[in-house]
């Protein structure tokens, strides 16, 4: 169990520091610290915002279908796992 709390520790924090970019990409495309992608802010702002809810979105679709099922029994718990296992596979 102590590898399975070190990724979903790890993963957790690599989706909360992409939450985190994202958010500050848009602040600063918002803000015009970063230039607008062809001149236009607003399509651009949108383009970043919508990063931050899929970022946000991947954080809230591992905790509820993944980190919410990790050691229960039967084939829930199994597939938790293994959903684990394969999005800590590249990092490892």
């Amino acid at each position: 169990m102590d590898d399975t709390r070190a990724m979903v520790d790890f993963l957790r924090d690599k989706y909360r520091r992409s939450i985190e970019t994202s958010e500050s990409i848009h602040d600063a495309v918002v803000t015009g610290r970063i230039p607008a992608i062809d001149g236009d802010r607003r399509r651009h702002a949108g383009l970043t915002l919508q990063s931050v809810h899929e970022a946000q979105s991947m954080l809230e679709l591992f905790e509820t279908t993944i980190v919410a099922h990790l050691g229960t029994a039967g084939p829930m718990g199994a597939i938790a796992e293994q959903q684990l296992r394969i999005l800590a596979r590249p990092f490892l």
